[in-house]
């Protein structure tokens, strides 16, 4: 029946119809009887009374209360619905206060106090009932998932039928990545945790239109940031966060005028990484901690490296310093470490890694990878971690001159098992490829430098004119002698600090020189 009137609907309003009250009554007496309506019926209610009041034709302020009534409507038809159906359902009525936004700027202090009501409303039903155990109760979205965000964008979209470029109209602000974690069949916690990152967003975004002075802008965005987070207190969202902090552009850069997109990454940084939140540790009576927070726990080690490497790019020891203390502070690296300690295959195995800095736990947790736990959630995390690596390498190895003062061509090799780390080189100078490629643009990555234009393999190699060069590793951020990255030892012979071997042209080399 859902579906049969779907289709009417769309046919009439290609019409120019704008009453739909036969149907409307239909799905009134329907959610009337349900206990427990379906999300998909409440939005085709809602749909039906918005699309009744002609909204494309109304005047800007009259569109900010008919959303606004939308709203009003929807809390109306969720009053018996669990949390996550609450926040999940509003998602019509951030997609329309991010297209007024976009297209009129003229209602942002409108849009603002009623998104701010909407913040509020969120907060106060999220706490205790969006538990990571609490997730029994979340339902899975159905077939008609697809057309109903074809009924909400139609008016903008007309006839296409391209579900893609449907939702991405729906969601506006969120990545792609995230964005494509909500599709048929997904959870509806899913959807709520990508309607919170909106309205996240969204939220800051309007506070750089409304004039403030740039120090107080700082402190009061800093503070609204915290504020939702502990509100909503949702992994699902807060992973989104980070998802997104990991991408080179924010999604919402198009609302920021130039230079606020730094400003709110290292804001949301800040409101991210140094404060500690209650909600992301497991309770005392859950043993071992969840796969969603192991997951979230990696994001958030990646994210706190990029952020000192930017702190430290732009000499800002205070901030240097106040990551630092945060990584030294926070429950989520031993929660991390724990997860990979009770893995049934390594359990009796493990050691655990020397918690100096961040990138001594992500190398160590990359060699768990390697010896077949999945660590890494999916293979961007991983490249990341990689990519971090790669540039921790090229910041802390410095060449040695020769005895005549002269830069010699360098060369990075091993003293012990050289024969036994050729092919863990290979792929190192290959990931060094890749990540030259694909991620030069990160933020907190820097670009390794291509040698010769050619590609670094062994057997391209050339060293028997030049005396080799021993180049000895100088930490400036950690200290390796103290670092045991092997999770099984030393018997192993693996070791997190390995160096590589490599050449240079005399181009490069005197570019270093200078």
């Amino acid at each position: 029946m859902l579906k049969e009137s779907i289709d009417r609907f769309l046919c009439e309003y290609s019409k120019g119809s704008s009453d739909f009250s036969n149907i409307t009554s239909i799905f009134s007496r329907l959610l009337q009887n349900l206990p427990d309506p379906s999300l998909e019926y409440v939005w085709f209610y809602s749909a039906l009374n918005f699309y009744s009041s002609d909204f494309t034709s109304l005047h800007s302020l009259k569109q900010v209360l008919a959303v606004k009534d939308l709203f009003q409507l929807l809390v109306s038809c969720s009053s018996s619905c669990n949390v996550v159906k609450k926040v999940a359902l509003l998602a019509p009525v951030i997609y329309e206060l991010c297209h007024l936004v976009i297209d009129k700027k003229e209602v942002y202090e409108e849009v603002e106090g009623l998104l701010e009501g909407i913040v509020s409303y969120i907060s106060i039903f999220c706490g205790s009932e969006l538990e990571q155990d609490d997730r029994i109760l979340d339902p899975n979205l159905n077939c008609c998932f697809i057309d109903l965000v074809r009924v909400w964008v139609v008016s903008k979209v007309g006839e296409n039928c391209d579900f893609r470029e449907n939702l991405r109209l729906f969601l506006p602000i969120v990545s792609d990545k995230v964005r494509d974690n909500v599709c048929m069949g997904c959870k509806v916690g899913q959807l709520a945790g990508v309607v919170m990152c909106e309205a996240f967003w969204l939220r800051l975004c309007l506070k750089f239109g409304l004039g403030s002075l740039r120090e107080e802008l700082a402190k009061d965005l800093r503070d609204c940031a915290v504020q939702m987070i502990a509100g909503f207190r949702n992994h699902y969202f807060l992973d989104g966060i980070l998802r997104m902090l990991l991408e080179p552009a924010l999604p919402v850069s198009s609302l920021l005028g130039c230079g606020d997109e730094v400003c709110l990454r290292q804001i949301v940084y800040d409101a991210v990484l140094t404060v500690e939140y209650s909600f992301l540790i497991p309770r005392k009576e859950v043993q071992l901690p969840c796969k969603s927070l192991k997951n979230f726990a990696v994001r958030w080690l990646l994210i706190l490296d990029n952020a000192l490497q930017s702190a430290r790019d732009n000499n800002d020891q205070a901030k240097v310093t106040s990551y630092t203390s945060a990584f030294s502070k926070s429950r989520l690296p031993s929660e991390l470490i724990k997860w990979v300690t009770c893995q049934t295959a390594m359990g009796g195995k493990m050691s655990t890694p020397n918690l100096s800095t961040p990138i001594t736990l992500i190398k160590w947790l990359l060699i768990v990878e390697d010896l077949g736990v999945r660590v890494f959630d999916c293979d961007i995390s991983k490249i990341h971690a990689k990519a971090l690596i790669c540039k921790s390498r090229v910041e802390s190895e410095l060449p040695i001159f020769m005895a005549n003062g002269k830069l010699n061509d360098y060369h990075f090799f091993h003293t012990n098992n050289e024969t036994r780390r050729h092919d863990k080189v290979d792929d190192d100078l290959e990931m060094v490829d890749f990540v030259d490629t694909e991620f030069s643009a990160s933020p907190g990555l820097m670009k390794p430098i291509a040698v010769g234009g050619t590609k670094k393999r062994k057997e391209g190699r050339n060293i028997e004119d030049k005396p080799p060069v021993k180049i000895f590793k100088c930490h400036f951020h950690e200290n390796t002698t103290s670092d045991k990255f092997s999770p099984l030892g030393n018997d192993n012979g693996l070791s997190g600090g390995s160096e590589v071997e490599n050449s240079a042209s005399d181009e490069d080399m005197e570019d270093m020189k200078q």
